[in-house]
């Protein structure tokens, strides 16, 4: 997720909390999940449906999850030790999105395969 910031910085503050799922230097993967209906259970259940004043005023009102929705670990799967949100403006969670969709088409990532998240 390198140079998309507020991503980045939320990945990486997890980091240094010890959250080490997806971190390419002595982590553990996450795993690609395909299936829609979960994905949206695991984001629904971490995402409020707000973001909170704060973060409506500085114009971060997209909820970005961390591991991400799309994985087996996402959701509440992991405890919130291991996990993340972070308020990011529309603007930079939409390309997050297609670099994921373009990631996985050119390299053929399948249901369960293991990956990891450079931040």
């Amino acid at each position: 997720m390198v140079g998309l910031a507020r991503i980045d910085e939320g990945i990486r503050n997890l980091r240094v909390r010890g959250g080490h799922y997806g971190d390419p230097d002595g982590g553990k993967p996450l795993h690609w999940m395909i299936n829609k209906t979960v994905e949206a259970q695991h984001r629904a259940a971490v995402c409020p449906g707000t973001a909170p004043a704060d973060m409506r005023r500085a114009g971060r009102t997209s909820c970005d999850e961390y591991p991400f929705a799309s994985t087996y670990e996402g959701g509440t799967t992991l405890p919130a030790a291991q996990r993340e949100i972070t308020w990011v403006k529309v603007q930079e969670n939409k390309p997050q999105g297609g670099r994921i969709t373009a990631w996985r088409g050119q390299l053929h990532v399948m249901d369960h395969d293991p990956f990891y998240a450079i931040a």
